[in-house]
């Protein structure tokens, strides 16, 4: 029988990092390959598709820019090629399409599969982050339906497997994101990675 097992992760979490930091190492630095390594996938390519850059809040974009006090909003449109790290998927490689819309008090990023493949039916991943005092709150989710080939009995056991898996993600994810952040917050200058 053919089933359509489905998973829902979501995490809320308190990153020790104030806001402008964080969304200064999240626009400079590229935290996707670490974002995605975590989630049991390794990031082959990633393309800007299109970027929109609004300077019209900020008086002195370049100067607060360098001096990590940007009021500049950015919404950007990438293309990631990742490769799958799951042989049960049939399928080895996946291409997200991912929009990251940047503001001077939220950031707001969601990436979503272009199509199936092979038994992976549906991918995406949400993460919107806001200040909280002197440190950052995040929020991530993971949505994933895969199709599987199983008896009825095991059926229950398939969507189990799938909702772990999107466990798994959530909490690789999770990591990933405080382990970039504690990685770069200590640098002087966030100078962006070309």
């Amino acid at each position: 029988m053919e089933h359509l097992s489905s998973g829902v992760s979501k995490q809320t979490f308190t990153v020790d990092c104030e806001f402008d930091r964080f969304r200064q190492i999240m626009v400079r630095k590229n935290a996707t390959a670490a974002i995605v390594g975590h989630s049991g996938m390794t990031l082959l390519s990633e393309k800007v598709q299109d970027i929109e850059l609004d300077t019209s809040r900020d008086d002195r974009p370049l100067l607060n820019a360098i001096r990590g006090k940007s009021k500049s909003e950015v919404t950007a449109t990438k293309i990631i090629r990742v490769r799958l790290d799951d042989p049960t998927l049939e399928a080895s490689e996946l291409v997200l399409r991912q929009v990251a819309n940047i503001h001077t008090s939220e950031i707001d990023v969601t990436t979503q599969a272009t199509g199936p493949a092979g038994r992976l039916e549906d991918y995406s991943t949400t993460l919107n982050a806001q200040p909280d005092s002197q440190r950052t709150q995040v929020t991530i989710s993971v949505e994933m339906s895969v199709r599987v080939q199983v008896p009825m009995l095991f059926v229950s056991r398939a969507d189990v497997r799938v909702q772990q898996a999107a466990d798994d993600a959530i909490k690789g994810q999770a990591a990933a994101i405080k382990q970039f952040i504690i990685e770069n917050a200590d640098q002087r200058l966030i100078l962006p990675e070309l």
